[in-house]
């Protein structure tokens, strides 16, 4: 019932969110189950016309070529053909298959959902099917995500705190407005770094068996997105390092096996060679503190969750060591997102690409109040009117964000210094689209209270206070 309720948690708000580069995810069930292969040649098209999800120009900046690494790198003249991120791969020569860029996880972990739907006859022109399947997919990926970091912070946390939590994870973050909306990459990372934490942070020493069961969780979710891998290094421990690497190692094999039959090389990658040529004071900024995709301006109540990493330095255990070593990690992606030259993740609402580590952040967050971060009245206070902000804003989006701001009256992923401008933030022009909802965003938010009050009244809660307990 909670996992019900928790999807029906990312329709509520009743908007359809998603941008073109979800469909080469969606597609992959059709292109692997008729034609038998993980190009797109079927879909792509030359015609300027008549797109549709099934007739997709095949220049689109998430196509490449599926073509070894010397064809690759020796047309990247093409460049000059269609716009491209920087250090993009070009798009596919006319004699070329088309591939995605995309690495192939959250295609394959949405197989069980979309495979019967291509057998059940599912047409792939219909748009708003293949959006819906999508939109499903990445909500029960979700809910599964959010159930695992529910029973993690429960060890640590009274059942109050821990709904209250899941609520904030699922609320307010990127989960609301990205992650859970369609079928990005977002999704599958946070269930793969969710079942390693589940598996790890206890007390008790780790077996090698859950060793092992971590590593492969971040391994797949490697194959979703590469970056998942610097989260091994914060899970591995001195007695079971090799198991967890071993367990990585095979969750790895599909990305691999993938390279290699898109590619014609297991260690060629769909990006391209992009550059990290960002300065990092700028990219630090951007990432943290800039206005239309700083973490700490859309969710400032995660920097108590960094107070609890810190914390953790000053704390005995098997846990606080853990969080040490993921605090380390947490760092390593940060600055490596920092010098990305599209640091800020494309056309979208929020710091899409540090919410990767939000099931790190809230499992510390937990711990960390376990631990006295919020005893007292002050710092709840704080806390919670600050998780109030984030609840606004992620939901606003929800209901009415469209990626106008990203797009008009420039583009930000050509003229990123937008993302700079406090006079017009992004935020403040979701707020102030909020009242053209209309009928829809005032049902959804119906819709959505609904569904939190079963989901408290479910867990014997409504109408006590979240934070009257530890």
């Amino acid at each position: 019932m909670r996992g019900a309720l928790l999807v029906l948690l990312s329709f509520a708000n009743l908007n359809l969110i998603w941008s073109p580069d979800v469909l080469p995810n969606t597609l992959f069930a059709w292109t692997l189950v008729r034609s038998g292969n993980v190009d797109y040649d079927e879909f792509a098209t030359t015609s300027e016309t008549d797109e549709r999800p099934d007739r997709i120009d095949r220049t689109a900046y998430f196509f490449r070529g599926c073509v070894d690494r010397q064809t690759f790198y020796s047309n990247v003249g093409l460049l000059r053909t269609a716009p491209r991120s920087p250090g993009g791969p070009p798009p596919p020569l006319p004699d070329q298959h088309v591939c995605s860029i995309f690495p192939p996880g959250v295609a394959i972990l949405a197989l069980p959902v979309l495979v019967p739907a291509v057998l059940a006859g599912v047409s792939p022109s219909d748009a708003t099917s293949l959006l819906l399947l999508g939109h499903a997919v990445a909500s029960l990926l979700e809910a599964i995500a959010a159930l695992l970091i529910w029973s993690t912070v429960r060890r640590f946390v009274s059942a109050r705190w821990s709904v209250g939590l899941v609520l904030l994870y699922l609320l307010a973050t990127s989960v609301r407005t990205v992650a859970s909306q369609a079928l990005w990459q977002h999704a599958g990372v946070h269930l793969a770094v969710a079942a390693a934490l589940w598996l790890v942070m206890h007390e008790r020493p780790i077996g090698p068996a859950r060793a092992f069961l971590a590593g492969l969780a971040l391994g797949f979710g490697t194959v979703v997105r590469q970056t998942t891998a610097i989260v091994l290094a914060g899970v591995a421990s001195r007695g079971t390092a090799l198991r967890t690497v071993a367990g990585f190692g095979i969750g790895l094999i599909p990305l691999l096996a993938y390279n290699a039959i898109a590619f014609g090389d297991a260690f060629e990658q769909g990006y391209g060679s992009k550059p990290f040529d960002t300065p990092v004071p700028v990219g630090l900024y951007g990432l943290l503190l800039s206005p239309s995709r700083g973490l700490f301006v859309y969710a400032p109540y995660l920097g108590f969750a960094v107070a609890a990493l810190i914390l953790a330095w000053r704390r005995p255990g098997a846990v606080a060591t853990r969080l040490r070593a993921l605090g380390i990690t947490a760092l390593a992606t940060l600055l490596l997102y920092a010098t990305y030259t599209e640091w800020w993740g494309g056309r979208v609402f929020g710091a899409r690409f540090l919410d990767d580590l939000a099931p790190l952040l809230f499992v510390a967050l937990a711990w960390g109040i376990a631990h006295g971060l919020l005893d007292r009245p002050l710092w709840r206070r704080l806390f919670w009117v600050a998780a109030g902000w984030s609840v606004l804003l992620f939901n606003a989006a929800a209901l009415v964000y469209d990626q106008r701001w990203d797009t008009e009256p420039v583009n930000v992923n050509f003229h990123p210094e937008k993302l700079f401008d406090w006079g017009d933030p992004q935020w403040l022009a979701v707020l102030r689209a909020l009242p053209s909802g209309g009928a829809r965003a005032a049902a959804g938010i119906v819709l959505s209270l609904l569904v939190v009050g079963l989901l408290l009244r479910l867990e014997g809660l409504w109408p006590r206070r979240l934070s009257s307990e530890r």
